[in-house]
């Protein structure tokens, strides 16, 4: 049996291709597998792939004829028909109870339920992944069960105390009321001693006030001089139902003379403005180029958008926003609207 052209292409097609199928036999398909615990042999095998049969896959893909058209320059229907017989030889053989050997690729046989099966190489389950690297013995650990001491809880001991002891401790305390008559005893004499010493007082006076020392410092004691003509300047506020306005003397010289207009309906509304907070981004763009986002941000005001500009310390990226928005459904109903007004590549993000 000459299968020239199946056996020495076939190996190099599954380096491009998960699955390639022989038109009239069956087709082989690869699915990539991670690292896993093989539990029976206490071993950590590394990525491979599964390369599986299956002879229900029998629609032509062209990718086979394709490989010997390039490799022989044939025609399509050329490679076709070499691709046909080998095809027919694989299924005689097979039909016949002899397997079929594909260098690099596995073994063909038939069952004894009469179902072809297939044994892979152990080549072909290799990936680039998996490189270099072996399987891994990792066999488990023992688990040293330690017992927890119990220590014996040591008698207490029991005193015991004569009725005679408890009746004289008993009749030495105080209770709580007779301590607090004595305490307000106490208080009430000296308040009753300097009432009646104020009702007896023959001085004619309305007041406490004759009672009280007064305060009158000297005048050495100031700390500055009330003069007013030595005040180097004076600030005049005039205050009117609608403006501030803000007024110096002639004394002092400033060095604007324009005065400053402020309404008080101006101040009122930005004292009461609370503080906008900044949760999501409507992003327009990231740039590791400061001039590329300032680019971006001259673009989108001629839009009529207000951009702002953002930018990230750990990855060092200028971010270009159409927009900020407090709440997550605000944000998205302006992300739903800048996309359709042509910005297809918006994204939205949470600070």
């Amino acid at each position: 049996m000459d299968l020239k052209y199946t056996r020495g292409l076939l190996p190099g097609m599954f380096l491009d291709y998960d699955c390639v199928i022989v038109p009239g036999l069956g087709g082989f398909v690869c699915n990539e597998r991670s690292a896993w615990y093989d539990a029976d042999k206490a071993e950590m095998v590394p990525p491979s792939r599964d390369v599986l049969f299956s002879p229900n896959l029998t629609h032509n893909d062209g990718l086979l004829a394709q490989e010997i058209m390039r490799a022989t320059e044939c025609s399509y229907s050329d490679a076709m028909s070499i691709v046909n017989s080998e095809s027919a030889m694989m299924v005689e053989d097979l039909s016949n109870g002899i397997p079929v050997e594909l260098p690099r690729v596995g073994r063909l046989y038939k069952g004894e339920d009469g179902v072809i099966r297939f044994l892979p190489d152990a080549e072909i389950v290799r990936t680039l992944s998996s490189f270099g690297h072996s399987r891994i013995p990792l066999s488990l650990l023992k688990q040293n069960v330690v017992e927890p001491s119990v220590s014996a809880t040591p008698t207490p001991r029991v005193i015991q105390i004569s009725e005679k002891i408890e009746n004289q401790q008993f009749s030495n305390a105080i209770p709580l009321r007779v301590k607090i008559a004595r305490v307000a005893a106490v208080i009430a004499i000296p308040a009753m001693l300097g009432g009646a010493w104020m009702l007896t007082d023959t001085t004619p006076s309305t007041t406490l006030m004759s009672v009280l020392p007064s305060f009158s410092p000297s005048t050495g004691s100031l700390l500055y001089d009330t003069d007013d003509n030595n005040k180097e300047e004076e600030l005049v506020i005039n205050y009117s139902s609608d403006d501030l306005e803000v007024v110096r003397t002639e004394d002092s010289k400033p060095a604007d003379e324009s005065t400053v207009d402020i309404t008080l309906e101006t101040l009122e509304a930005k004292a009461d403005q609370p503080l906008k907070e900044i949760n999501f981004l409507i992003v327009g763009g990231a740039f590791s180029v400061k001039e590329n986002a300032l680019s971006l941000v001259a673009t989108l005001k001629e839009e009529g958008y207000t951009p702002t500009l953002h930018f990230q310390k750990h990855n060092k990226l200028h971010l270009v926003a159409l927009s900020e928005h407090e709440t997550e459904q605000s944000a998205r109903r302006g992300l739903s609207k800048a996309r359709k007004s042509g910005r297809k590549a918006t994204w939205l993000k949470k600070m």
